[in-house]
């Protein structure tokens, strides 16, 4: 065990009771954090269904705006470049 010795200093019948307490406290907290914080936890609760997100469409055409844009960077402009890969590790 990498921390063996805590338990020379502190009894076990302490120090878990502790920290399973400690733990309990946190995951308490988060839930009760996520279901008073959230809008869809009581819909959620009372059996609706979920509701669907608006998809937005983009203003601009994607295929005209990245048209006018080159594909790589105008100092390399050799095939050679554009195909080099990063080095293994």
């Amino acid at each position: 065990m990498n921390n063996g010795r805590i338990w020379c200093v502190v009894k076990p019948t302490v120090g878990l009771p502790l920290f399973l307490g400690g733990v309990a406290v946190i995951a308490l907290t988060v839930h009760a954090a996520v279901m008073t914080n959230t809008t869809w936890m009581a819909d959620y609760w009372q059996g609706n269904k979920p509701r669907r997100a608006e998809v937005q469409t983009p203003s601009v055409n994607v295929a005209q705006s990245t048209a006018d844009q080159p594909m790589w960077s105008p100092s390399c402009r050799s095939p050679a470049c554009r195909l080099t890969r990063l080095p293994s590790l």
